[in-house]
């Protein structure tokens, strides 16, 4: 990711690997969680250079990675469940307790 703050980009892989991947099952659960875990790295980072230009007043994340969280809580609540017995439940459930 540039460090321009686009959030673009990250969306753009997300779609990339749900395109990929498909449902969630047993077989590609692992390397599902590994992926997405490196889009979360990228939030991590975009938070820090929204966070840098504008502190909010309130919260510890800025207002854009708050946003950008939300679109990707979208994009993996609709992922197809094929039986994977974590993913992407502990995910969603991380990120609306850290984001929202």
């Amino acid at each position: 990711m540039h460090l321009t703050g686009d959030r673009n980009p990250i969306l753009r892989r997300i779609d990339r690997i749900i395109s990929q991947f498909g449902e969630a099952n047993e077989e590609n659960e692992s390397e599902y969680y590994t992926e997405v875990n490196q889009i979360l790295n990228q939030v991590e980072i975009y938070d820090q250079v929204w966070y840098a230009r504008h502190t909010p007043e309130n919260g510890k994340h800025s207002a854009e990675a708050v946003i950008l969280v939300k679109e990707l809580l979208e994009k993996l609540e609709n992922i197809p469940d094929g039986c994977a017995e974590c993913f992407s439940f502990e995910i969603i459930e991380e990120l609306k307790e850290e984001y929202l």
